[in-house]
C-alpha cells in the first residue's frame, strides 16, 4: 500500500464526508420526503376530485328538484289532458325561465309526444328552438327518460345531453298528481344549458379553478373518467380532466379542474446548491452542524407531519427552521392542509345542513342527540325534544304552489330556530313540513312557556294559510317529550324511543285539534 500524507488522508476523509452529506440530504429528499409530499399532494387531488363531483351532483339535484316539484303537481297533472291557457300564462311566462335559471321546458304525453314545448335563454333573453325530444329523428334521447309507473311515486332522470345549442343539463320527472299516483300522462323535461356560470359555480364550490375543456378524441378520450367514477391513487399532475356523458354514454363536454397545489418540487434546487456550496466551506463543523441544523429539524419536522396525520388533525406545524428546505417543505404542508380543512369545514357544512331551510338536518340532530344522551347517562343532565308538524301543509302546497311552501317552510324555520336561545338549544329540520327543537333540562312549566311563545311566535309570523280549517294562518303542532335523568336505569336511553314518545305527542296535539302542544315524560 503506498504511503500517503496526514495532508492527503485529511483531503480524502473530508471529500468522503462530504460525500456522504451530499448524499445524506439529497437520499432524504429522494427517498423520504418527496414521496410524502406526493402522497400528501395526491390525496389533496383526490380530495378536491371529489368535492367537484359532489358540487356537479349539488347543481344537478337543484335542476331536478325544480323540476320534480313541477311535474308532481297536480295543476301539471290536470294541463296534459285540458291544456288550459292559464297554466301557460301563469307558469311559462319569460319571467319563469329567469327566476329558475333554465333554458327549456317539454311538456310530453304518455305517447312522448309533445304537448307544450319552450325555449328561452335566461341570461340572453332570447327564444330557442329545440329538437332533441323529437324521438323519432333522435331514437337515442329516449333514454333520458325515466320508465313509467303508474303506482305511487315519480320516477325521475338527470344527466347531461348535447343540444342544438351545445352541451345542457336535462332532469325528466313523470308527470304525477300532487300525491304521487294516477295514470301516466307523460314527462316533464327542463334544460339549463352549461354556460360559463355552470363552471363559475363550480370553482366556488371546489375552491379550485374549473374549466371547459374541448372533448378530446381517439387514444386521450379512452383514458378520461366520467365525473361520477372514483379516482384513487392517481399520479401528481397539475390539473385533472373528466368528462361529462349523456344518457348514452357520449360525451357531451368536458371539465378541467386546476388543482391548487399539482407539482412536487425539484430534487435539486439554487436552495439545495446554495446550502451544499456553503457546508463544503466549513465542512470541518459538519458534526456539529449536521445535529443542530439537519437531524433535529428533520425529526421534529417529521414527527409533526406524523402526529397531524395519525390524529387527522390539520393545525399548523412550525415554519421557522435555519434550513431554507425545511422551511419550504413545512410551508407547502401547511397549505396543503388549510386547503383540505377548508374543504372538510365546507363538506361537513353541507353534510348536516338542510339546503332549503339552512338549519341542521336530520343527519346533525341525530349527532347531538348522541351527544344529549352521553350527557344524560354520564353526568346526569336531563334534556327535552319537541317535534313540530306544520298543520295542513298538503293543502298550503295545493293551494300556494311548491315554491311558496318552499317560502314557508323557511320563514317557520327562521321562527322555530329563533325560539333557540340558549347554548345548546337545537333547531333542526327533521323532514317535509317536520321539525326538531332540542332543549337542555328545564322544567314543565317553563316547557310549558317555551311552547307558548312558539305558538305566539307563529301567530305573530301571520303566514296566510286560506285552505287551514284550523285557523286564518300557518299554525304548529307540537309533542314534547321530557328526559330526565332521574328516569333511565341500566345507563340505557333509545334515541329511538325518545323520538318515538316525541311523535306519539305530536300525533295527540293533531287530534287534539291541531295549533297546540302535548307534553308527556319519557317513561323507559
Amino acid at each position: 500500500m503506498k504511503n500517503i500524507t496526514f495532508n492527503q488522508l485529511q483531503l480524502r476523509l473530508l471529500a468522503l464526508l462530504f460525500l456522504l452529506f451530499t448524499s445524506a440530504v439529497f437520499g432524504y429528499r429522494y427517498f423520504v420526503e418527496l414521496p410524502k409530499l406526493e402522497q400528501s399532494i395526491s390525496k389533496l387531488s383526490e380530495r378536491e376530485r371529489d368535492t367537484l363531483t359532489f358540487s356537479i351532483a349539488s347543481v344537478l339535484d337543484t335542476l331536478s328538484r325544480i323540476n320534480f316539484d313541477y311535474a308532481v303537481w297536480t295543476s301539471s297533472y290536470d294541463f296534459i289532458r285540458l291544456q288550459d291557457d292559464d297554466y301557460i300564462e301563469e307558469n311559462l311566462v319569460s319571467n319563469t325561465f329567469v327566476s329558475l335559471e333554465i333554458d327549456g321546458i317539454f311538456y310530453l304525453d304518455e305517447h312522448l309526444k309533445p304537448v307544450l314545448v319552450k325555449g328561452f335563454h335566461h341570461i340572453k333573453q332570447t327564444d330557442l328552438n329545440f329538437l332533441f325530444y323529437d324521438f323519432d329523428k333522435y331514437p337515442n334521447n329516449i333514454n333520458m327518460l325515466p320508465s313509467a309507473t303508474t303506482e305511487t311515486g315519480a320516477p325521475k332522470k338527470v344527466g347531461f345531453i348535447n343540444t342544438l345549442y351545445g352541451p345542457a343539463m336535462y332532469s325528466a320527472t313523470q308527470i304525477r298528481n300532487s300525491d304521487m299516483m294516477g295514470e301516466n300522462r307523460g314527462f316533464l323535461i327542463m334544460i339549463r344549458l352549461l354556460a360559463p356560470a355552470f363552471v363559475d359555480a363550480l370553482s366556488k364550490f371546489t375552491l379550485a379553478k374549473v374549466d371547459y375543456l374541448p372533448v378530446p378524441t381517439g387514444e386521450v378520450l379512452s383514458q378520461l373518467k366520467s365525473w361520477e367514477e372514483k379516482v384513487t391513487g392517481a399520479k401528481v399532475t397539475p390539473y385533472c380532466d373528466i368528462l361529462l356523458p349523456d344518457s348514452n354514454n357520449v360525451p357531451v363536454s368536458a371539465l378541467r379542474m386546476t388543482h391548487s397545489t399539482g407539482t412536487i418540487p425539484p430534487l435539486v434546487n439554487e436552495q439545495s446548491i446554495i446550502f451544499i456550496v456553503l457546508m463544503s466551506l466549513f465542512i470541518y463543523l459538519v458534526h456539529r452542524l449536521v445535529l443542530i441544523c439537519i437531524i433535529e429539524p428533520v425529526t421534529r419536522l417529521a414527527a409533526d407531519i406524523k402526529q397531524r396525520d395519525n390524529i387527522e388533525k390539520y393545525d399548523p406545524i412550525d415554519e421557522h427552521y435555519t434550513v431554507k428546505e425545511l422551511a419550504l417543505v413545512s410551508k407547502n404542508v401547511n397549505q396543503l392542509m388549510a386547503t383540505v380543512k377548508q374543504q372538510n369545514d365546507i363538506l361537513a357544512h353541507q353534510v348536516n345542513t338542510d339546503q332549503l331551510t339552512q338549519i341542521m338536518n336530520r343527519r346533525g340532530l341525530i349527532n347531538v342527540l348522541e351527544t344529549y344522551k352521553a350527557l344524560c347517562i354520564r353526568e346526569k343532565i336531563g334534556f327535552v325534544l319537541v317535534m313540530a308538524d306544520i298543520d295542513h301543509f298538503k293543502q298550503f302546497n295545493d293551494t300556494a304552489g311548491h315554491l311558496e311552501g318552499d317560502v314557508a317552510l323557511i320563514e317557520v324555520a327562521n321562527t322555530l330556530n329563533e325560539q333557540c336561545k340558549r347554548s345548546g338549544d337545537v333547531c333542526a329540520r327533521y323532514g317535509g313540513e317536520e321539525f326538531t327543537l332540542l332543549f337542555r333540562e328545564m322544567s314543565e312549566d317553563d316547557l310549558n312557556t317555551k311552547l307558548s311563545a312558539i305558538l305566539q311566535a307563529m301567530k305573530d309570523l301571520n303566514l296566510a294559510h286560506p285552505s287551514s280549517p284550523t285557523a286564518k294562518h300557518i299554525t304548529i303542532s307540537m309533542g314534547a317529550v321530557i328526559i330526565r335523568a332521574t328516569d333511565i336505569s341500566g345507563f340505557d336511553l333509545s334515541i329511538d324511543d325518545v323520538l318515538r314518545h316525541a311523535d306519539k305527542s305530536l300525533y295527540e296535539a293533531k287530534d287534539a285539534g291541531r295549533g297546540c302542544f302535548i307534553i308527556d315524560n319519557l317513561v323507559i
